[in-house]
This record gives structure tokens, sequence and C-alpha cells, in this order.
């Protein structure tokens, strides 16, 4: 999957068309699961699932697990974070939770707080949902 530079403050974008958007005033209280990218930018309270990318938008929080092939935070992930692709922590994102992603990129100013595993193993275990999502409180 290429990764390439976006101007806007997502930073990076995958070549998921992104189907399933989630605007800066919703909030939801449960798990979204779809086949198709998701781009959230308001709040999730539950897990995230998608079979293609996951995009956190700076105004986006999620309080629980994200799963998805590539996933980019720009915002806040309360929750652990598995991807069978490429992982990215932007300037302004933060992940408190665990994660395990084939490859990974924090920018200068992201942060994350908990344990990684990286590398094919990881992936492998992220795209055959052998990890668990966790919601956190």
């Amino acid at each position: 999957m290429a990764w390439r530079a976006k101007p806007e403050s997502g930073g990076a974008a995958t070549r998921d068309a992104i189907e399933n958007v989630l605007g800066r005033s919703c909030t939801v209280r449960g798990d979204l699961v779809a086949e198709g990218a998701f781009r959230i930018d308001g709040t999730v309270e539950g897990a995230v699932e998608s079979r293609a990318a996951v995009v956190v938008g700076e105004s986006g929080v999620v309080r629980g697990g994200v799963r998805g092939t590539d996933v980019v935070v720009a915002g806040t992930v309360i929750g652990d974070v598995a991807c069978s692709g490429h992982l990215e922590i932007l300037a302004k994102g933060r992940i408190e939770g665990d994660i395990s992603a084939r490859s990974m990129r924090i920018e200068t100013g992201g942060v994350f707080r908990g344990t990684s595993s990286m590398g094919d193993g990881a992936a492998e275990a992220a795209s055959e949902g052998r990890g668990h999502l966790s919601s956190a409180a």
C-alpha cells in the first residue's frame, strides 16, 4: 500500500477510498464494523473495525480498540490498535494502548503509550483477529 503526503490536517492518506465518515459533531456509543475504510472526526465509545483503512482525524476520539489494514491516527485512541499493514501516528496523534502492526511511523510530537509488536507475525495476528480489541474506560 502506498503512502503519500497530504497537505490537509490528516497528514497522510491511504489508497483505500473512505466509505464511512463520522463527523466531528457525532458521538457513537457502541462498536463500528464495516468492510470499507473509515474516517472518524467525532467520538466513538467502542471498538472500530474495518477490512480496509481507518483514519482518526485531529478531532477524532476512539475510546476502544481499532482494527484495520492500515491505520492513521491524527487524533486520540484510548485502546489497542491492530493493523495488518502500516500504522502512522501523526504530530497531533495519540495512542494509549498496545499496538500490533507490520510497520509504523510516529511523527515528531506524536504520542504512544503502551507496548508494540511489529513485523510479519504481528500483522498476521492482527489480520486474523487473534489480538483482542479492548474497550478502554
